[in-house]
């Protein structure tokens, strides 16, 4: 299967965890990819991986909370490649506070990141998807939108707003064949959930509400990638502001 012969994807988050797991899938099936990420070895690595496909890939160095970066990656990478059919954007912070505790620098560093930054990379490739009849655009939420989850208020208010978001451009852009949704992970095998840490004196016994099924519940980045790339595919064309549940089971 081939769907995305002769397209060229736009993937961020893209030297590892999902952003490198839907770059590997998507490449597999024929589609050229621009790398965006903030680590650049990191994207050297990804693209020589990626070599093993025999499709075009480039990378881009980007930090997504900032306009500047956004506005010149989005200029090069039109460029580069003319047109771009689809965007699967997956960057994303994860930082865990007892919210009393949490400053108004440590709030507004996750929301630059993961809501700005969301806002930043639509706003500047929408104008170049739209320009195909049909274009796929596809963004990060989590289930932590809809299971609370403690210590996460920052995080899951951002994924919430995200939602919005997305349901609001897929009725904005719909008669220009935009198709916008939204993925909603569970609990992923990524450095971001490696990173994940109980605040000091926190109650730990809210651990609870963090593994429902009573175990940790975690698959590998491999295991969403297909979700992601049906989203960004022609078969996701009676699909948008849908925000899709991707956990196992967990909601």
């Amino acid at each position: 299967m081939n769907r995305f012969e002769g397209k060229n994807i736009v993937i961020t988050g893209a030297s590892s965890g999902i952003g490198l797991a839907v770059c590997h899938r998507i490449a597999a099936e024929g589609g050229n990819i621009a790398l965006v990420d903030i680590n650049e070895k990191g994207l050297e690595k990804a693209q020589r991986e990626l070599g093993r496909y025999c499709t075009k890939t480039r990378y881009f160095k980007c930090d997504v909370s900032r306009e500047d970066e956004v506005a010149a990656t989005a200029d090069s990478i039109v460029r580069e490649f003319k047109s771009i059919h689809a965007l699967s954007h997956n960057v994303g912070i994860l930082k865990t506070y007892n919210t009393h505790e949490m400053t108004l620098d440590q709030f507004n560093e996750i929301v630059a990141v993961n809501l700005n930054g969301t806002f930043l990379i639509n706003k500047h490739f929408i104008p170049v998807l739209i320009k195909n009849e049909q274009s796929y655009l596809v963004n990060m939420s989590s289930i932590a939108e809809f299971h609370p989850h403690p210590w996460m208020s920052a995080y899951s208010a951002t994924k919430g707003a995200v939602k919005s978001f997305t349901r609001s451009i897929s009725l904005e852009y719909h008669k220009q064949g935009l198709r916008a949704n939204c993925i909603c992970p569970g609990s992923i095998k990524t450095g971001l959930a490696e990173e994940f840490s109980i605040p000091q004196g926190a109650d730990a016994s809210l651990t609870k509400y963090l593994t429902p099924f009573g175990k940790p519940h975690m698959v590998s980045p491999e295991k969403i990638a297909g979700a992601i790339a049906m989203l960004c595919s022609e078969d996701a064309f009676h699909m948008n502001g849908t925000e899709l549940i991707v956990d196992g089971g967990r909601i």
